[in-house]
């Protein structure tokens, strides 16, 4: 028999299975890519000085509210699961 691990399967085959198992972790892994984009945007150069997060925090940013009327500043590790579509995640520091 030869050196090949499994002699009833044709090497052609065994290349064959692999290229399409390579193939679907491809396409799982960038289409999990696409589907969680990050809820936040380098848009902090519209956010006032005055108005940014202490460091190591971050702030919720409504883009349509004024400097006075946005949220407070907050945990990081909380907010970045709590950022509703239209807003950004501000870091400080």
């Amino acid at each position: 028999m030869g050196a090949s691990m499994h002699p009833t399967r044709p090497e052609s085959a065994r290349r064959a299975t692999r290229t399409v198992i390579f193939g679907l972790a491809l396409t799982a892994l960038a289409g999990c890519a696409a589907v969680a984009p990050p809820p936040y945007a380098a848009r902090h150069a519209a956010v006032p000085p005055g108005h940014m997060p202490p460091p190591v925090s971050c702030r919720v940013w409504y883009p349509d509210r004024p400097p006075g009327q946005q949220p407070p500043p907050g945990r990081c590790d909380i907010l970045h699961h709590h950022v509703p579509p239209g807003a950004y995640l501000v870091y400080g520091g």
